[in-house]
């Protein structure tokens, strides 16, 4: 069993069931439970010095690119007219997978474990929901006394609307929640269609999206976590959505921390083999691991959970401290300023001009990311009645040095004029 326990939502953040704080750092895996034995054994040896602690992962084999092997066992004997037998279980199928799940617990590694999901040649997508409650809750038996089970009810769950529609989801929804005791945490990820996140049984979000600078909107929109699950990944395949640089996905990491949202990574690169880490596993070989580990060792470091500011921040009170500017009209903010644009290009400007920036709720950490931008120097809001050590992380040659010590209030900072830059603020009394 977990160490901690359980993890469970609480706030817009998640801790242990003993309290302890839990920061999820994941990666995606899909097909893991279903590859060779050697593999699966590969793939463990890398997890051991990986910086992941939750893993996304799948109940069924996959049938899609750069994943076409069939499993070694298959969930259910077959009845006579070819279709499956939920009332059949096969010992092996489930075994192995159990195995799996259990060897990630012992490396305190959360499985976000995915029920359903439409890259399938077999059919266990479009079983009735008869068939579908029955799994279920062989599922929940079989697994629900696991510490480290999330439920995902699908990956891109709306692309299965012509075999599952919404009222089906809703079903499959309600089933999980109200027949698992122990009350796991609970999500559906979309591929377009963001499933409700507001929704009683759900415990947070699990998001598919590349609109990065629109994840401060999402956390503001409630009260529960958001997970951004799928980002993209880091890759050379042709596909665009699997062929983002590192420097790219290192940078989505820190876009969803400093909007107060978690992220999870995922890594496409060809191999002679097809083993692909996003699908399979294997070995790891992109350059963003080791850039997530520090930007996780970072976070942890905190002891605190960071969230975007209820209300903006009107940026004209730092202009007010520079002599060499005039405010007209006197006392105008943001919202006055972009209401000159149209709709669409207010998107763009807050795209383009987008802050990413957090802080601690007693205010005594705040942090703020450059992403592509390059200045030399930034503004910085702090507290009037706190003394402030500021350090310049350099997020990509993983560095962080001390630019002011016992600031507080408008502080300006200088900084290196290149990308990817943090700055952290730290208060120290």
């Amino acid at each position: 069993m977990s160490r901690h326990g359980m993890v469970k939502a609480k706030g817009r953040h998640f801790e242990y069931e003993d309290g302890t704080m839990y920061l999820p750092f994941g990666t995606t895996i899909y097909a893991l439970a279903h590859q060779t034995p050697e593999l699966i054994e590969e793939t463990f040896d890398t997890l051991k010095t990986a910086p992941f602690n939750k893993i996304r992962m799948c109940v069924f084999p996959k049938k899609y690119v750069f994943n076409d092997n069939e499993p070694r066992w298959y969930p259910w004997e077959n009845r006579a007219d070819g279709s499956w037998n939920v009332d059949a279980p096969v010992k092996e199928y489930w075994d192995n997978l159990e195995s799996v799940i259990t060897r990630l617990d012992a490396m305190e590694i959360e499985c976000d474990l995915i029920l359903f999901h439409p890259y399938d040649k077999w059919g266990f997508s479009s079983m009735s929901l008869e068939d579908d409650k029955k799994y279920l809750q062989y599922v929940i038996n079989r697994f629900g006394n696991l510490d480290n089970i999330w439920w995902s009810l699908a990956n891109e769950y709306d692309l299965l609307y012509s075999v599952k529609p919404l009222e089906h989801w809703c079903e499959i929804e309600d089933y999980v929640a109200q027949h698992d005791p122990r009350h796991h945490l609970l999500s559906n990820h979309n591929c377009f269609a963001f499933w409700n996140v507001n929704r009683p049984n759900i415990t947070h979000g699990s998001y598919q999206t590349k609109c990065m600078a629109s994840i401060e909107e999402y956390v503001k929109n409630t009260s529960k976590p958001i997970v951004i699950d799928e980002c993209c990944y880091e890759g050379n395949i042709e596909m665009l959505w699997g062929s983002i640089t590192p420097e790219e996905m290192t940078a989505r990491v820190w876009q969803c921390v400093a909007s107060g949202a978690y992220c999870t990574h995922g890594e496409t690169y060809t191999d002679e083999n097809d083993v692909l880490w996003w699908a399979k596993g294997g070995k790891l070989k992109g350059q963003s691991v080791s850039r997530i580990a520090f930007c996780r060792d970072i976070y942890e470091s905190l002891g605190t959970a960071l969230e975007p500011y209820e209300e903006p921040f009107d940026f004209f009170e730092i202009f007010k401290l520079e002599e060499d500017f005039t405010l007209t009209p006197s006392g105008a903010s943001m919202p006055i300023a972009k209401a000159a644009h149209s709709e669409q290009d207010a998107r763009m400007l807050a795209y383009m001009e987008h802050e990413y920036l957090v802080h601690s709720p007693d205010d005594s950490i705040v942090l703020k990311y450059t992403y592509n931008l390059q200045p030399t120097g930034m503004m910085l809001a702090l507290d009037k009645n706190k003394k402030y050590k500021v350090e310049v992380i350099d997020t990509w040659n993983m560095t962080r040095k001390t630019a002011a010590e016992e600031v507080s209030g408008i502080t300006k900072v200088k900084l290196p004029g290149k990308p990817y830059v943090a700055v952290l603020a730290t208060a120290t009394n």
